[in-house]
């Protein structure tokens, strides 16, 4: 091809491919078709003109724990073969680095980012692309009570957030610190909140805009988030009625149309009410209600995990094995559940007990220009 087409006629060619396997290949063509697809421009390019394939990532292990096993890794392929698809990504050994109790953040631009200690005790981010097979490891001085990750929508730069409440002889407060990964270095971002708040291990990044569940001295939860473009942090208005020490909250992305997802959880009732929360003018939201759905009935339905390209919720269903010799209590699986006509695919895992995480990505290029290393 380069020897009979100009070279800025094989880059709007190469520009209109979208499978990530296939550019990757392309990069062995030539160093100008390397050169062009590691570049920035292109990957930014790609990112934002380009279809890009979904995958439901699913982290597990085998229960119990002290029986020797390690967490393995499936990516299902998110379309009409749903969940037929299956593969095993290749982890990188900056993600075997991590330990056993690391759990999986959020997921942005096709990165998937963990967070945990590494074998030698220290805090570290992992930011993770499956699709390329590399990631890059941060190391943290100090552990922090919350971290985020997103991409930032304008200039397409990974950023990481950390938030920490500070409490020594001269200073007691929260400080925000944020990094762009690849540019080195951390900043300081103001940040003003209630002493008495504790974060919890739920996270979503939707539209530039990272949101944590947090809950005050009342037991009540709240969202508070983070725009990425902006650097600002802020909070969600949330409904009175959700603001109850009973109602536990999570937050999850949603694709059809974009938007944050709050999934409401209600102890006493065993309800589980989504709502879906658009973005008006102003800090209100408009919220509508999604589905409701019993997440701890009769049959062992347990909690929401995440939710498919097209919308349907991802549940982790506890059951009684049928094998009365088996001297687990409760087997575990998951299963693709359609609120409207309660139609259940399961995602295939065999009869067993596990402990699951998972993220949904896309394939992107993102770390295509970024060295596989641990930075400190």
């Amino acid at each position: 091809m380069s020897t009979y087409l100009p070279f800025d006629t094989q880059v709007e060619i190469i520009k209109r491919v979208f499978r990530v396997k296939s550019l990757i290949r392309f990069r062995s063509v030539s160093k100008q078709w390397k050169s062009l697809i590691d570049s920035s421009k292109f990957i930014s390019h790609h990112n934002v003109n380009q279809p890009h394939p979904h995958h439901i990532l699913v982290r597990y292990k085998c229960k119990p724990y002290n029986v020797a096993s390690e967490y393995r890794y499936v990516s299902i392929v998110d379309d009409d073969s749903f969940p037929q698809h299956k593969f095993s990504p290749s982890v990188t050994s900056i993600v075997n680095q991590l330990n056993d109790d690391s759990f999986i953040l959020c997921s942005s631009h096709g990165l998937v980012c963990l967070y945990g200690y590494s074998r030698d005790r220290k805090n570290m981010i992992v930011v993770w692309n499956p699709t390329i097979r590399k990631s890059v490891g941060i190391e943290l001085p100090y552990k922090p009570d919350a971290v985020g990750f997103g991409v930032c929508p304008k200039t397409s730069d990974p950023k990481i957030v950390t938030i920490t409440f500070l409490c020594d002889v001269d200073t007691v407060k929260w400080i925000g610190m944020v990094s762009t990964l690849g540019c080195g270095g951390w900043r300081s971002v103001s940040l003003d909140l209630p002493k008495s708040l504790k974060f919890k291990r739920s996270e979503a990044v939707v539209d530039g805009v990272i949101y944590w569940v947090a809950s005050n001295d009342m037991s009540q939860d709240m969202i508070i988030s983070f725009d990425l473009t902006s650097e600002e942090f802020g909070k969600v208005d949330v409904s009175d009625s959700l603001l109850h020490p009973r109602i536990q909250l999570s937050v999850f992305k949603h694709k059809d149309p974009e938007s944050l997802v709050l999934v409401s959880y209600d102890d006493r009732a065993l309800d589980c009410d989504a709502w879906m929360m658009i973005k008006s003018e102003g800090p209100k939201y408009l919220c509508t209600k999604l589905f409701s759905h019993k997440f701890w009935s009769i049959d062992g339905t347990a909690g929401i995990m995440g939710f498919r390209e097209n919308g349907e919720p991802i549940r982790q269903r506890l059951y009684m094995p049928d094998d009365d010799d088996v001297e687990d209590d409760l087997y575990t699986s998951l299963e693709a559940y359609e609120p409207s006509t309660q139609h259940i695919k399961d995602l295939g895992f065999e009869e067993g007990y596990y402990s699951f995480m998972m993220a949904s990505y896309t394939e992107t290029l993102f770390l295509l220009n970024h060295s596989e290393s641990i930075i400190q």
